[in-house]
């Protein structure tokens, strides 16, 4: 479960989303700029925290929507 640094408390899925997103859109800057080693890097790294809230997902709907993004992110 991701932690806060300065806290060490779980984030919430939601937590996780948000963070999640900020380093999507940090991907994308970095691959607009031909940083393609480090848009792998954090890619790699929303994939895993999105992993984490699909597996704590409760609504089919949710984890349906979350996988599409996994999904175009890997493929």
């Amino acid at each position: 479960m991701p932690m806060m640094a300065s806290t060490r408390m779980p984030l919430s899925s939601k937590a996780t989303l948000s963070a999640a997103l900020a380093k999507a859109r940090t991907a994308v800057q970095l691959d607009q700029a031909q940083y393609h080693d480090g848009a792998k890097a954090y890619y790699v790294e929303v994939v895993g925290m999105l992993a984490r809230v699909i597996s704590r997902a409760s609504h089919e709907k949710d984890v349906k929507k979350l996988e599409d993004i996994v999904s175009s992110l890997i493929n």
